[in-house]
């Protein structure tokens, strides 16, 4: 019989992968936040910056699937030590060495690397531990990746206006350093856990709830990468626009827990009840295309509350379906989310380049209905 981990041993699981999780992908929103400085600096458009954005998550995209495996094999744990070390570096890199747009992009492709790495591994960390409320576990975890996207809002006020953008990533580096002791201090889940290396879930389906999180993420990559800058060109000020994704973060951190605790006693299908709020999602995501800035602070909270609660319900079903397998599993499916927010900041970036803001968050509501879609059509899988 397999028994569950005591409180306090869980708590510090938990809270090790919560920090992990923002500490990987914080280099990545880190760069869309910003935007408008680190532009200035080397004069480069949004459509070159576009690919800057997007060289970290095309690291994760191809990184993904093998890193995954390569997690099942070696331990969460170690894989989680090795990537956070490993990205601390690439951010005080880009600190410290960084003299050129393509230095910052080398860096981030490092630190992406290291972002696949961490979050598949965080996956099996949790799957592993025998957690008493594995969908409340999942949903905490998830809400790191917002809360990465709140503190890299504030670094615009705090830092890129003060001291300069440079000192935003010491800071990143900081949060990676402390999240390693972290996690060296929970206990390792994988002594006496039954390894499984191939998934239960059928590739197909995987496959499929990849495509999901490519539509779905896509509006997350696009409102990371361009949020701080749309609300610039509405009429707000840079801080203010900073605040503005913090604020929009915040309210999917509070939507991400509200429902985080509600996960273990769902009846409904959690693809079902993600597919739904992200349709919420979309309407504001349109919203933002009006370029007014009352329109824009209130499409932003919308946006957020509802657009990013989806992937607490989509991971929550794959780790749960597939438990011993979860890095495997969620290799596949996080290739499909890191491919939308790769891709998000070059197509949205030429888009902006030759049309503006207002068709761009059209396309990326539009995208968002259709993720919902092939959610809905694979909810009894998970």
């Amino acid at each position: 019989m397999t028994s569950t981990l005591a409180v306090e041993p869980a708590r510090r699981v938990v809270a090790a992968s919560i920090m992990s999780t923002i500490s990987a992908v914080f280099p990545g929103f880190l760069v869309g936040a910003l935007a408008v400085q680190v532009r200035a600096e080397f004069d480069v458009s949004e459509a070159i910056y576009g690919w800057g954005l997007g060289s970290f998550f095309l690291a994760s995209t191809l990184g993904s699937v093998a890193l995954g495996e390569i997690a099942q094999r070696i331990g969460a744990r170690r894989q989680i030590v090795a990537a956070l070390v490993t990205s601390a570096l690439a951010q005080l890199g880009i600190a410290a060495v960084a003299d050129s747009f393509v230095a910052i992009v080398a860096f981030l492709v490092v630190a992406g690397v290291c972002n696949a790495a961490n979050q598949t591994a965080v996956n099996l960390f949790l799957a592993q531990a025998r957690l008493p409320r594995l969908g409340l576990a999942v949903a905490l975890k998830q809400s790191g990746m917002p809360t990465a996207s709140l503190l890299c809002g504030l670094m615009v006020p705090a830092l890129a206006l003060t001291v300069g953008w440079r000192w935003a990533y010491v800071f990143g580096a900081g949060v990676a350093a402390v999240s390693t002791l972290l996690v060296l201090s929970a206990p390792d889940p994988q002594r006496g856990a039954r390894r499984r290396l191939v998934p239960a879930s059928p590739t197909r389906i995987l496959v499929i709830a990849a495509v999901t999180g490519t539509c779905l993420s896509f509006a997350a990559g696009a409102t990371n990468s361009w949020l701080v800058s749309s609300g610039v060109e509405a009429g707000m000020s840079e801080g203010a626009a900073g605040l503005l994704l913090s604020f929009g973060a915040l309210a999917g951190i509070s939507m991400r827990l509200f429902f985080g605790f509600r996960l273990d006693s769902m009846s409904a299908s959690p693809f079902r009840a993600g597919a739904i709020l992200a349709l919420i999602g979309s309407l504001g995501l349109a919203s933002l295309s009006f370029g007014v800035p009352a329109i824009h602070v209130v499409a932003t909270l919308v946006a957020f509350g509802s657009g990013w609660v989806w992937p607490i319900f989509t991971n929550y079903g794959i780790v749960r379906a597939n438990g011993a397998a979860a890095a495997a599993a969620t290799g596949i499916t996080q290739m499909g989310v890191y491919v939308g927010v790769f891709s998000a900041p070059l197509v949205t970036g030429w888009i902006i380049d030759h049309h503006g803001y207002r068709p761009m968050w059209l396309v990326v509501a539009a995208l968002t209905v259709v993720g919902s879609v092939l959610a809905l059509s694979i909810q009894n899988e998970f």
